[in-house]
């Protein structure tokens, strides 16, 4: 009957161009860092907020001090960390070195960052300022782990292409190190841009 509904009558569902996976995998990076950003300026916001807002002096209560020498050290480990994996970004040989080094600098950021919690003479009830650092730098090592683990996937997967590359064939060659190279596009904006909220969140928590 004429305007009832069919079922397709292709045999198959047409496959997408092989040149569109690598685009959305540019465009998906980029919407992951406007997420991340609403996600991390509630931190920012509680900052000043709470500095701003402190009738009863509840700022710092006690000696609240977190040390800067471990807050430098993770944050030169995160910004080694961005920058080393940056440098795999068109330069496909350097990516299981570069990214290994990226992985092993994001992990020991946040092996730094759970030293400095032992080390802490005060808790998130030792006023505004406390709260903010105790709850940014808990949900930034978690995301740190995350980001770590999205760089073990490229890395792995560089690796393994680098090793399977000479028995595939040309066509899955071409593809596969395109989507390779993508990915380590994409992991490397996004990491950037979060190490660059750690840098934020350093000289607000440190310096100010």
């Amino acid at each position: 009957m004429e305007g009832s509904a069919s079922a397709p009558t292709h045999p198959q569902i047409e496959l997408e161009p092989s040149e569109w996976q690598p685009r959305a995998t540019w465009a998906g990076a980029r919407l992951l860092c406007g997420a991340a950003a609403f996600f991390l300026i509630s931190f920012v916001f509680a900052y000043f907020y709470l500095r701003a807002q402190d009738p009863d002096n509840q700022w710092k209560v006690g000696a609240v001090n977190p040390s800067i020498g471990l807050g430098i050290l993770i944050l030169v480990c995160l910004l080694l960390s961005a920058g080393a994996l940056r440098a795999a970004v068109g330069h496909p040989e350097r990516t299981v070195s570069a990214g290994g080094a990226a992985l092993g600098l994001a992990l020991l950021s946040v092996l730094l960052q759970v030293i400095e919690w032992t080390t802490l003479g005060f808790g998130p009830a030792s006023g505004g300022f406390a709260s903010v650092f105790i709850g940014w730098t808990v949900f930034y090592s978690v995301l740190t782990v995350a980001c770590a683990y999205w760089i073990e996937i490229v890395v792995a997967s560089a690796w393994r292409r680098r090793r399977e590359g000479a028995v595939a064939t040309p066509a899955d060659v071409l593809s596969d190190t395109a989507l390779v190279n993508a990915g380590v596009e994409a992991c490397s904006f996004f990491w950037s841009f979060f190490v660059f909220n750690g840098l934020v969140l350093f000289v607000l928590l440190y310096l100010l």
